[in-house]
């Protein structure tokens, strides 16, 4: 019974489901332990498309419906099967294969003409022909889909062999071209061969020279479509390749450039045709560009405009034939920051320093690049991309940075310029104001194209009704925006991330009107642009965008009202983070990590991954790769980046290197003894260095100190003032930590004469190297054998009444230092008698602005350790100003509140029990190392206003917090 009315229940809850598309009854129709199999849903890591096969759909007899990928192979060359009548036996065809025998060469056209004997004209000809055509098959060939990496799966189950023909067919086809070039290359391009009597007659009418079998213009058409296989070659050695490492390589094609050269030299008209003049006279650059061959072997020297300059960009501008479109004049531009980046940027220079013009081949060369028939109409850079844009504004850039005092000049004196100057300086303005207009236009309009430009062929007469039949006819349905631009012959263009990041470092340096960061504009938005598309999470960066960046990024901060950037920027801010971490995995040029400790520096970004950076710098300066001014910067940035401190692993690996460094230049010391005596620059990198050491607080810096003075390297009257001074310091410093008196009185001695005839010599404008001389200076006072005589005594108080120093000059100081300098320069001021000095006023202002923004901030913010312990020391500081005492006892009232508050939470927070993922004892000690900071800054700064009799300045301060700070610091003191 109770069976019976358990099977009536279960059948009446009975209900249908569907699993693959058959309808079938629920409950347990199969054994126990096993489940029902559900056809699962396509899988994303299976690609959608893959290249070389077709979709093929069947349908079954129950109405599933299958898609199959079938190689189109398959369908154009069906196996063919025999079968016999018994069905015992069956054989396949398999005459077609797609690869081949993977240890011989590749069959290519070549082969049948290769085996023909004969040195015919009409042989080489058709030679050139199909060697063009194989690396032509080549460079067009289908990649989608070959990947250069090796995947996990392949580890695990062998090679990929999806793609794994078509990866073996390519590279079969590189090894053919690179053989086949092997037998062709002396038909094709024979050695050019010099006549003593003048050499050969020059082509006519395009005709083959003398010893040669093609033309100038065929050799140059062959060699582009193999520069562009060897462009294009495999690269990547796999271990089961039996050719060598070699093979893969690009082809070194320096001795085919310079016969195609030698060729069209003797050819008159190979530059001066009518058609295509420019884009074999750019073809030629590039090829000269990439193989390293002087350009000028393309001209005779009789019928350039200079001789000067052969080997550089410069023989390029002073030969370009006027561009007549903009794409045109944007690869002979291309070509020309090629070669402005390694000519250290002198390739577009034609003016000197005061503005005058030397070089008039460049400037007409550059006044033809940009004309007007490519840059004259107003949509001219309509159809321009983010790359090109890029390039534009990049030789834009090094116009106007080579040649900048030119056009000053230009714009004070337009009416007494020559007819050339001006028409390079009309066309050069409009080039410019025409770029920014078109990064405006794509970065605040990018789907609205206000060009109505038609295709080359013409007239198309859908784009009048276009919007009617997207809505009307079905059938033609395209999108409008993509629609009327591919009927246009217009492309979609969006800057992308990469690009914005150039164009914002490009605009910034092209230093237009209102392009300025200060002026919130065009640079600003470009960086805006990219916090936007971090926070949709499309963008990726390298190491290249972020070093062009962050200097952007750190003038925002200084321009923003506090002092902070926005929270806007905190998305594009974890992906620099994530940049570096990657960057740092891989080799980076010295000058790529430089730019960026000194970028991280300027924004005040500390990223999660600088101990990464810390360890490849760690690397990098132990193995003594930097050189000294780049281990200097180096060190000054790591120290505003690392709050602790630099790491002493750091500084002993820098301080091991200027060691080695004083090394050798005390073996160079006597081969220079007798050269000109003039300014000693590497000493100057070394006081420099040493100086920065200080800074970081490297302990043996007084070693390497007396090391170097008593080698006598640097002589202190060769240096620069600013140098002078700085070594006077670091003499001082070390005087006072040696125990030896006679190196000390020797130290002494120099010190004092260095830093009195800084201050005699000197009417200071430089708040650092007063601060330095005041240091100095005072280190010397301290040590009780030092005695100052009347003239030195003169001198200093002339150079302190002298000294004209603004609050605002006073920033590059830190606030420790600032105070410090303020206490030395008062003691000086008493000794010599002096008051109302400008100095100290300046001094006091630069102090009470930063005591008043701390004091600003207090509400909401905690005092900064710095600014507390500059108030402890200001606060007892009896000759300084009364206003400035008080407002230090205020932030010091301040600094006590918001200890005693973070001191009562922490209480607090320690009654509602241990961390979750801390042990009891770490926590204890946690919580006791906290709670004695707090106890000991309290107790300092209430002993620094009790000392100084201030206590009852701040009484009111704590009154309006209910007296409880003030009875409880009293109950401390």
């Amino acid at each position: 019974m109770l069976r019976c009315f358990r099977s009536t229940s279960v059948g009446g809850g009975v209900r249908s489901i569907s699993i693959g598309g058959r309808t079938t009854r629920g409950g347990f129709r199969q054994p126990l332990g096993k489940h029902p199999q559900v056809k699962q849903g396509i899988v994303e890591g299976i690609p959608r498309r893959i290249p070389g096969t077709t979709k093929v759909t069947f349908t079954n007899k129950k109405g599933r419906t299958f898609n199959f990928a079938v190689p189109v192979a398959e369908i154009t060359h069906p196996q063919v099967t025999l079968k016999s009548a018994a069905g015992s036996w069956r054989s396949i065809d398999t005459s077609f294969c797609e690869i081949g025998d993977v240890e011989d060469d590749m069959p290519s056209p070549l082969d049948e003409y290769l085996r023909e004997d004969g040195s015919g004209v009409e042989r080489a000809r058709e030679i050139g022909e199909k060697f063009a055509s194989f690396c032509k098959e080549y460079v067009l060939m289908d990649t989608t889909g070959m990947k250069n990496t090796v995947s996990l799966t392949e580890l695990n189950v062998g090679p990929d062999y999806e793609h794994y023909d078509r990866r073996l067919k390519r590279k079969r086809h590189w090894l053919a071209i690179r053989h086949r070039f092997e037998d062709v290359r002396n038909i094709i391009w024979p050695e050019a061969v010099e006549n003593g009597a003048g050499g050969a007659e020059e082509g006519k009418n395009g005709e083959p020279l003398g010893g040669s079998s093609l033309t100038a213009e065929e050799m140059l058409d062959i060699l582009l479509w193999l520069d562009s296989a060897s462009t294009f070659c495999v690269r990547k050695v796999h271990p089961s390749d039996t050719a060598g490492e070699d093979e893969f390589l690009p082809l070194d094609l320096q001795r085919e450039v310079r016969v195609v050269a030698f060729h069209a030299r003797r050819d008159s008209n190979f530059f001066s045709s009518s058609t295509g003049a420019l884009e074999r006279f750019t073809s030629c650059a590039a090829l000269c560009r990439n193989h390293k061959v002087p350009f000028s072997l393309f001209f005779a020297i009789q019928h350039t405009g200079t001789v000067a300059d052969l080997n550089s960009g410069r023989f390029i501008i002073s030969n370009v034939p006027p561009p007549r479109t903009v794409l045109a004049a944007v690869r002979v531009m291309s070509v020309l920051n090629e070669s402005d980046s390694g000519n250290v940027g002198k390739t577009h220079s034609f003016s000197d320093e005061s503005g005058v013009v030397t070089q008039h081949d460049i400037l007409q060369g550059l006044s033809r690049l940009i004309n007007v028939e490519a840059f004259g109409e107003k949509d001219a850079l309509g159809n321009v991309g983010e790359n090109e844009l890029c390039i534009i504004v990049r030789f834009c850039v090094a116009v106007k940075e080579q040649n900048a005092n030119f056009l000053k000049r230009c714009a004070k004196e337009s009416k007494s310029m020559d007819r050339d100057e001006a028409c390079f300086y009309t066309r050069f303005q409009q080039v410019s104001q025409a770029v920014l207009s078109r990064c405006k236009q794509l970065l605040y309009h990018p789907n609205n194209p206000h060009t109505q430009v038609m295709s080359e062929d013409g007239y198309i007469p859908l784009i009048e009704l276009q919007r009617h039949a997207e809505g009307t006819n079905k059938a033609a349905l395209i999108h409008y925006n993509l629609g009327i631009r591919s009927a246009q012959g217009l492309r979609r263009v969006a800057l992308g991330a990469q690009s914005s990041a150039l164009l914002a470092g490009l605009v910034e340096r092209l230093g237009e009107v209102n392009t300025f960061l200060s002026g919130n504009t065009l640079v600003v938005d470009l960086v805006h642009h990219l916090s936007h598309k971090a926070a949709a999470g499309k963008m990726s960066l390298t190491l290249k965008e972020v070093n062009i960046l962050l200097p952007l990024l750190a003038r925002m901060r200084r321009e923003s009202p506090r002092g902070v950037l926005d929270a806007r920027f905190d998305r594009l801010l974890a992906i620099i983070e994530g940049t570096i971490g990657a960057a740092m995995q891989q080799n980076r040029t010295l000058e790529e990590l430089v730019d960026l400790v000194e970028g991280l520096a300027a924004c005040g970004v500390v990223p999660s991954t600088l101990k990464q950076v810390e360890m490849v710098l760690l690397r990098l300066v132990t193995s003594r790769q930097f050189a000294l001014g780049q281990t200097k910067r180096i060190l000054e940035a790591m120290l505003v980046l690392s709050k602790s401190g630099v790491s002493q692993v750091l500084l002993h690996s820098a301080a091991s290197g200027v060691a080695d460094h004083i090394k050798e230049m005390i073996e160079r010391c006597g081969e220079r003894a007798n050269g000109p005596r003039g300014r000693d620059e590497e000493a100057e990198l070394l006081v420099e260095l040493l100086t920065t050491l200080g800074q970081c607080g490297y302990d043996a810096l007084p070693g390497l100190v007396v090391l170097s003075w008593e080698a006598q390297l640097v002589d202190g009257m060769r240096l620069s003032p600013e140098g002078r001074c700085g070594y006077g310091l670091l003499l001082a410093s070390a005087a006072i930590a040696m125990t030896d008196k006679y190196v000390s009185e020797g130290l002494v001695e120099e010190s004092t004469r260095l830093l009195v005839d800084y201050a005699r010599a000197t009417h200071e404008k430089n708040t650092r190297c007063f601060a330095r001389c005041i240091f100095g200076l005072t280190m010397l006072r301290s040590i009780k054998e030092t005695r100052h005589t009347d003239v030195q005594y003169g001198a200093m108080k002339a150079y302190i009444s002298a000294t004209r120093l603004q609050a605002g000059s006073c920033g590059t100081l830190r606030t420790e230092e600032l105070t410090r300098l303020l206490e030395g320069t008062l003691e000086w001021c008493a000794e010599l008698c002096l008051s109302d000095t400008t100095v100290v006023s300046a001094l006091e202002e630069a102090l009470r602005i930063r005591l008043c923004g701390a004091i600003g901030r207090a509400g909401s913010e905690s005092i900064p350790e710095d600014i507390a312990a500059a108030a402890c020391c200001l606060v007892g500081l009896n000759s300084a100003s009364l206003e400035l005492r008080k407002m230090a006892a205020c932030v010091l009232a301040h600094a006590i509140i918001h200890a005693e508050e973070a001191l009562e939470n922490l209480r607090l927070g320690a009654q509602r029990g241990p961390h979750l993922t801390q042990s009891f004892e770490i926590t204890a000690l946690t919580l006791a190392e906290k709670e004695n900071y707090y106890k000991n800054s309290i107790l300092v700064q209430c002993a620094a206003l009790q000392n100084s009799d201030m206590s009852a300045t701040v009484e009111e301060i704590w009154s309006q917090r209910g007296g409880k700070s003030a009875q409880s610091s009293h109950i401390t003191i």
